[in-house]
């Protein structure tokens, strides 16, 4: 059981934490259990990550996770979505059910295949014509953006 101050890890008994480098408590309780789920020593090592419906808000330092292919972050909190930019291996990203307010960032993700932004209602539509090309039809998109 990991131990929170503020709102903060501070104590993984498995001795697994980014320490200060992942800001967001709850993230944060979602990579040391997938640490202990796929008996990884780093997070570095993750290749999938699944957040679904964690309370997650801010994503900051995620960059940290470089191995990391895909991301479900589906029905959290999260607005800013920039840090993913730093995921330069990730192809596979669920952000359905969010609160995103601009998707340019993964636009700076050329290994992306395949993303979830439905349920985003402030996710600007025109937003989607550059990621509608590279993804086609494997981005499922906000039904208020769709044609």
């Amino acid at each position: 059981m990991a131990v929170s101050v503020n709102n903060r890890a501070v104590y993984d008994p498995g001795g697994r934490l980014l320490g200060s480098e992942v800001l967001d408590a709850d993230l944060q309780g979602c990579i040391n259990l997938a640490l202990r789920q796929q008996n990884l020593d780093s997070p570095a090592q993750l290749s999938v990550l699944s957040c679904a419906n964690s309370e997650i808000r801010e994503l900051d330092n995620i960059g940290q996770l470089i191995q990391l292919r895909f991301l479900d972050l589906g029905n959290n909190l999260i607005t800013n979505i920039t840090p993913l930019e730093n995921l330069r291996q990730l192809s596979g990203l669920n952000l359905a059910g969010n609160q995103v307010n601009d998707i340019s960032p993964l636009l700076n993700i050329p290994s992306l295949t395949s993303v979830k932004l439905d349920g985003n209602l402030t996710v600007p539509c025109d937003q989607l014509v550059s990621l509608r090309q590279q993804l086609g039809d494997k981005l499922s998109e906000p039904a208020v953006c769709s044609d």
